[in-house]
Order: C-alpha cells, then sequence, then structure tokens
C-alpha cells in the first residue's frame, strides 16, 4: 500500500484502499471508495466519476466538509433530545469547552451502564 491510499476496514479485517492513485497520478476508485463518497459527494453536486486526480479528491473533501457540518447541525438540532444530540450540536458549534462537559457526563452515565427500559 502506497501513502497516497486511504484505507477501510474489510469484514474479513484487512485493508482495503478506497482508491488508487497509478504513476502518472490518475486516480481510481475502488468499490469500498464508490460506497464510502458517492452519496457525501453527490449531496453537494459532485460526482465521483469525475474525481480523477488526488488533487480533485481533496478539493472535493474540502467542498463537501463545509456541506457536512451544516448537514450535521441540521439533523443533531431537529433530532429527540437526548445527550448525544447536545453533543453533536456542540462539536457542530464547534463549543470546545460543552463538548468537553457533556462528554464527561457521558462518559459518567456509560460508566454506571444504566440502560433506558420502556
Amino acid at each position: 500500500m502506497h501513502a497516497n491510499e486511504e484505507t477501510t476496514r474489510c469484514e474479513d479485517d484487512t485493508l482495503e484502499p478506497f482508491y488508487r492513485v497509478d504513476n502518472d497520478g490518475r486516480l481510481s476508485w475502488t468499490e469500498a471508495g464508490i460506497r464510502t463518497y458517492r452519496k457525501r459527494f453527490a449531496r453537494f453536486g459532485l460526482r465521483i466519476e469525475a474525481i480523477a486526480t488526488l488533487k480533485d479528491y481533496r478539493t472535493a473533501l474540502t467542498l463537501s466538509a463545509a456541506g457536512f457540518q451544516d448537514q450535521l447541525m441540521a439533523t443533531a438540532t431537529h433530532g429527540p433530545p437526548s445527550l448525544e444530540r447536545n453533543l453533536l450540536v456542540a462539536i457542530a458549534r464547534g463549543d470546545d469547552a460543552e463538548y468537553q462537559r457533556l462528554f464527561r457526563l457521558l462518559e459518567r452515565r456509560n460508566a454506571l451502564e444504566l440502560r433506558v427500559v420502556d
């Protein structure tokens, strides 16, 4: 595997690259890469088939990241009230102090192994 290959774990716990870059700098997507990025890029008007170089890929990541942050915020703020939802809102807002406070609460709650039973 080369340094210019991003990977994910397969079912058999081996690494499968999302893409490969040839000697000419052309990027080719693996099935795992297409599954992972097609929907993300499509949400922001980017076709995965048009991403042909590592530079194109990095640009697509940058463009989709800003929209992804907005989408995360919208999802988190419209979800049912919970500690986890509030943690996501703090992350989306970039509120590190609130994130740290909520994360400590979440860790303490999880350490107690409390479960909600309906």
